[in-house]
């Protein structure tokens, strides 16, 4: 069994995320396991696809909106029967008109049509939840038994950096993400949870590691900060991640609850809790699947913000407690070498079933 991976959204100067989660991470650690080889697409060599199509058995890549790159693809794979499989990570037909990708995915546009298309004619769909799953066939004609749920691992190898418990009077919140997150962080329950621990709790301090949000530097001066991480997630994991969680003591991670959002992924968590950081989530599908209560709290009204972030600033013994019991929960369950079984199990039923 050949597996030919592309990371669609890769560049000369870095790797995306998305990339790194879904194509990447997998592919690397599934290369000889139980008989199956991986190449991964070079994006510094042109990608001759006759030779591709005549010397593997799969390409699995990450979702694409270019008709003309996908049917050069995809008439060499048809030709010589090899399996075209795409991940789709994000509801694309659901996206929020503050993330960057809106003008490219926005309803009714060119390249959401090209890319619903595309969803069309490969083989199978690979994605990240079950709740994905359905918006996926919902919006293609995809049935359910041509689309394969892998949820998001994490490599503790790669994510290895345990900061020493922070205990020094001052508390920094932090959120971490793209600037895709701006309705997020100023939504109505959210915002009044938190203005009231700003109020109350002088020594706390408001971080965010992607959006910058005006608002907050207008309310709380310097007790607001705005940093950024990395396009490039294998320097985002070795230098400025390891940085910013030395310095947080409880992250936040508000989201509306749309079905955009609802599509997403625990991702987030998965990193706080490598870094045995405890977190307050917003109570939606991804993290009421794998919090509870011991391993992060979940809120979704103002109150329960409040009294969430209040509790693991009150207790400090409890804030390092349930930093330890996530990171034992993600080493126990959420490494990507522990669910390898799941991927050769799904690529060998693709060669099983060739006409």
């Amino acid at each position: 069994m050949k597996i030919f991976a592309l990371p669609s959204h890769q560049s000369d100067d870095r790797t995306s995320g998305v990339d790194f989660a879904r194509i990447l991470q997998p592919m690397k650690h599934l290369n000889k396991y139980k008989g199956i080889e991986t190449m991964l697409f070079n994006i510094r060599k042109e990608t001759d696809w006759l030779w591709v199509a005549k010397n593997f058995d799969v390409i699995y890549f990450n979702y694409l909106n270019n008709p003309w790159g996908f049917a050069a693809m995809g008439a060499m794979a048809r030709h010589f029967g090899v399996k075209i499989v795409m991940d789709v990570d994000d509801a694309l037909w659901e996206i929020h008109d503050d993330n960057p990708a809106h003008a490219v995915y926005k309803k009714g546009s060119e390249p959401l049509k090209n890319f619903t298309l595309i969803c069309n004619e490969v083989d199978y769909i690979t994605c990240t939840n079950e709740y994905l799953k359905n918006v996926i066939m919902f919006n293609t004609k995809k049935t359910p038994d041509k689309i394969k749920v892998f949820p998001n691992y994490v490599d503790l190898k790669l994510y290895k950096y345990k900061p020493p418990f922070k205990d020094d009077g001052q508390i920094n919140l932090t959120h971490f993400g793209s600037t895709t997150h701006f309705n997020d962080l100023v939504d109505f329950e959210f915002m009044k949870g938190v203005n009231r621990i700003m109020d109350e709790y002088p020594n706390v301090i408001f971080r965010t590691v992607g959006a910058f949000i005006p608002s907050f530097r207008a309310k709380w001066g310097g007790r607001y900060e705005n940093t950024y991480g990395h396009q490039d997630i294998y320097q985002w994991i070795k230098t400025k991640f390891p940085d910013f969680m030395t310095e947080s003591d409880i992250l936040v991670c508000p989201l509306v609850d749309d079905v955009y959002n609802r599509c997403k992924s625990q991702i987030k968590w998965l990193e706080a809790s490598s870094a045995k950081v405890p977190g307050v989530w917003q109570n939606m599908r991804q993290y009421s699947e794998v919090i509870d209560g011991t391993n992060g709290i979940l809120a979704k009204k103002d109150t329960e913000w409040y009294k969430a972030i209040k509790y693991l600033i009150d207790n400090t013994q409890k804030r390092k407690e349930m930093g330890e019991k996530a990171y034992q929960d993600v080493k126990d369950n959420w490494q990507i070498q522990n669910h390898l079984d799941e991927y050769a199990d799904f690529f060998y039923l693709l060669d099983k079933n060739k006409k």
